[in-house]
């Protein structure tokens, strides 16, 4: 009972870390993250907002997880919504305090912080995963490609040439590159390296989680 309010801080920390690392990434305008590019993409074309790009994208790898086995209750879903929601003000809270203190122009200082973007958040995901059943609906499809792999370096890169073929599709249809970059491509193949590395060093004393693959 003692170690629930332990991992419940891990779980906020985590989510806040996530969040600043999303941020370091937009501001080193470098590449967004697959996910994020898929959805930029998506509101260029369709008749629709981002917020609602971003809900479709999540219903979307809420539908390939449960086709990979991962199983869902309602109040896991309803949760999951919120922490999108959560996430996504975070990320524009971090992003407006990147603006009001410094955003670099220097090439360098703009790889640096890429450097420290990725990084941030390989070590926020490898938290989150030990120390919380609740995760943001893309990250079930990342964590079910890692169960499948059983590493996240392949994993990642099965799960994010999802969404990269969605925004590479729109680039093609529109001749036109939104949110992709050097970044993109360093998330790509780097992420699940990263989680994989950082999961060696990072061990979180879990609450019991729902049983949400089959035995």
């Amino acid at each position: 009972m003692r170690s629930l309010p332990v991992n419940l801080l891990w779980f906020v920390c985590s989510i806040s870390l996530n969040a600043l690392a999303n941020s370091f990434m937009i501001i080193s305008n470098l590449g967004s993250a697959p996910w994020a590019a898929a959805r930029e993409n998506l509101a260029s074309v369709l008749p629709i907002s981002v917020g609602v790009c971003i809900i479709f994208l999540n219903c979307f790898s809420f539908i390939l997880s449960y086709l990979m086995k991962v199983k869902f209750t309602v109040s896991m879903i309803i949760k999951s919504m919120v922490l999108t929601f959560v996430f996504g003000i975070f990320i524009d809270l971090f992003v407006y305090l990147h603006h009001i203190l410094y955003v670099p122009e220097n090439i360098w200082i703009r790889y640096i912080y890429l450097f420290i973007g990725l990084n941030l958040m390989a070590v926020a995901i490898c938290i989150y995963f030990q120390s919380s059943s609740v995760y943001l609906l893309s990250d079930y499809l990342l964590k079910a490609f890692g169960k499948l792999m059983k590493n996240y370096t392949l994993g990642n890169i099965l799960c994010t040439s999802i969404p990269l073929s969605i925004s590479i599709l729109i680039i093609v249809f529109q001749h036109k590159v939104i949110g992709l970059g050097i970044g993109t491509m360093f998330y790509m193949f780097g992420m699940g390296v990263l989680i994989d590395y950082y999961n060696r060093w990072i061990v979180i004393h879990k609450v019991p989680e729902q049983n949400t693959y089959p035995a």
